[in-house]
């Protein structure tokens, strides 16, 4: 036992020893260097910082910590300091701002030592600076007429400070709902806005862009000109060469030679169908398709004869080839055979005579518009070269214009509007195509549905951001113009319609209350009410409160531009 008590006092005893030496041992800590800055968002000397909340982040090479108590040791110019945290174990300390206005110098300085990294390492004190983004001082088209960059300088100048008074056209081509506000307000809109919506009747008697002369007196007159275009489409890739029934015995026939027929042939191609629709097939049913003035059977380039046929079905068709498409142009077409009745003829493969621009019921495909041999394309192509010619006789005249094609894209209820990367590739080939025309007297107006950035075609193609809005109150007003103004940040904002809203039963909210709310829109634009209206997109009442209001420049208020 005595053994036993020895061996464990010196064991106690060691210990003892190991304990009173403790503080005699030296311990090695690790060196960390202080955190080191990688990267800043936005990068030190940005020029085009979007205003308004404005997130800064700064990244060290390592984690680093901030106490909430040091954000006053923190130093902002430009604009307010919101908050600065760590969110978490990052690498990141975040800072929150907010610069209201544009070509805002900003400056961020951080004294040494406010950030810490491992082992309280200080980091060494930032200063990172950078400027919010200012408005775009020349327009996308760098060979703009002086008249047209003339108004986008006064547009500049006066914008968020006032704003322009506008009205749409009725219908297309006049300024008689101009006249109407002036008969209630006693001044005329700074802005009128005609459409190009009729171009497929144009020229006729009731229709004809040729004539400028509603343009040229506005312009002569001292007022801005604006445009845009509802672009009717032919709804299908087929054109009626018949719609009557027509009974098919032994020798009857159905025939197409008239001057009507003929300009659907003229616009036939190879590989277009002619399509016979048929019923009430009797034993021995036969068509035939034969030379409109000969009366012999169409023969192809193979020596397929079509004097005639065995048929079935509720329909035949002949595929045009070089021959028979030269056949039928030039003498139209006898359709014939026995024994069923026809019940129409259509074209397939070339525009046809129903025309809209809304999407629903609409086979015009936008992705096709662009597509050498479709139909598509052939109106496209069409409709481009005359719109051009129209719009070449206003830049002859020296009148520029606010251009707004394609409105409301994102929408979808209009044909253009299928998706993002057709319309954009529509908006970009008909901004290249205007160019190589020379037409330079046109200051480009997207419509933002807003939330459709992906449609945007690009600050090199767009001038100025529009916005439509029916029923919409002031503040909702105030809110999609802060929207818009903050993601277009270099870019003056419109409302480029506004009215009447089915889904609110309301107009659109006063100039007065919009104006107040904070929506500084460049111009405002009314759209125009039937004759018949009920409710109205802007009244008697409406349009006394916008021009009353010391901000609101009307038509006899705007500088003298010729």
């Amino acid at each position: 036992m005595k053994l036993i008590n020895i061996s464990w006092g010196l064991a106690l005893a060691a210990v003892f020893t190991l304990i009173a030496c403790d503080d005699e041992v030296e311990v090695n800590i690790p060196e960390v260097s202080a955190p080191v800055l990688v990267s800043t968002t936005p990068e030190n000397g940005s020029s085009s910082v979007r205003r308004g909340d404005i997130t800064i982040s700064l990244t060290y090479d390592k984690n680093v910590f901030f106490a909430s108590s040091y954000v006053d040791q923190l130093d902002f110019t430009g604009g307010t300091l919101v908050s600065a945290d760590v969110i978490g174990s990052s690498n990141t300390l975040t800072v929150n701002v907010n610069v209201p206005e544009r070509e805002t110098q900003c400056t961020l300085t951080i004294p040494a030592g406010v950030v810490t990294g491992p082992n309280d390492m200080p980091a060494p004190a930032v200063t990172l600076q950078f400027s919010t983004v200012a408005l775009d001082k020349s327009l996308v088209n760098p060979s703009a007429i002086p008249a047209a960059q003339n108004l986008y300088n006064y547009l500049l100048e006066i914008f968020e400070n006032q704003t322009l008074s506008a009205m749409m056209a009725d219908v297309a081509w006049n300024t008689d709902e101009a006249e109407r506000v002036f008969q209630w307000t006693g001044k005329y809109p700074a802005i009128n806005c005609f459409d190009y919506v009729h171009l497929n009747s144009s020229p006729a008697n009731w229709i004809d862009y040729n004539d400028i002369t509603p343009v040229r007196d506005w312009w002569n007159n001292g007022g801005i000109v604006a445009a845009m275009w509802h672009w009717n489409v032919p709804t299908s890739g087929e054109a009626a060469l018949s719609t009557e029934e027509t009974v098919i015995g032994s020798w009857d026939a159905l025939q197409l030679n008239s001057d009507a027929a003929k300009a659907v042939f003229a616009r036939a191609a190879v590989g277009d169908r002619i399509v016979v629709q048929i019923s009430d097939l009797g034993e021995g049913a036969q068509g035939s398709f034969k030379d409109g003035s000969s009366w012999a059977g169409l023969v192809d380039e193979a020596g397929t004869s079509y004097e005639y046929f065995d048929i079935s079905g509720d329909s035949y068709a002949l595929t045009l080839d070089a021959a028979t498409l030269a056949a039928v142009q030039a003498n139209g077409l006898i359709i014939s055979g026995q024994n069923y009745t026809i019940t129409g003829v259509t074209l397939e493969g070339v525009p046809g005579s129903e025309y809209n621009f809304y999407a629903e019921n609409n086979a015009f495909d936008a992705a096709n518009a662009l597509v050498a041999g479709t139909w598509e394309n052939e109106v496209y192509e069409a409709d481009m070269a005359e719109i051009i010619s129209y719009l070449t006789l206003l830049q002859n005249e020296g009148i520029p214009v606010l251009w707004r094609p394609f409105h409301e894209a994102a929408g979808g209820w209009f044909w253009w509007g299928k998706d993002a990367a057709s319309f954009k590739a529509l908006w970009i080939d008909m901004f290249n195509r205007f160019q190589q025309a020379g037409l330079n007297n046109l200051i480009w107006v997207w419509t933002s549905e807003t939330g459709d950035d992906d449609w945007y075609p690009g600050d090199n193609y767009v001038d100025i951001i529009g916005r439509d809005l029916y029923g919409n109150a002031a503040d909702d007003c105030a809110s999609q113009y802060a929207t818009l103004s903050g993601t277009y940040g270099n870019k003056m904002v419109a409302l480029s319609e506004c009215g009447y809203g089915e889904s609110t039963e309301s107009t659109v909210g006063l100039i007065s209350e919009q104006w107040a709310a904070g929506a500084r829109w460049s111009w405002f634009m009314p759209w125009y009410d039937a004759d018949d209206a009920t409710t109205f997109h802007s009244d008697e009442a409406w349009w006394k409160d916008a021009m009353d209001q010391e901000f609101v420049i009307s038509r006899d208020e705007l500088p003298a531009w010729q």
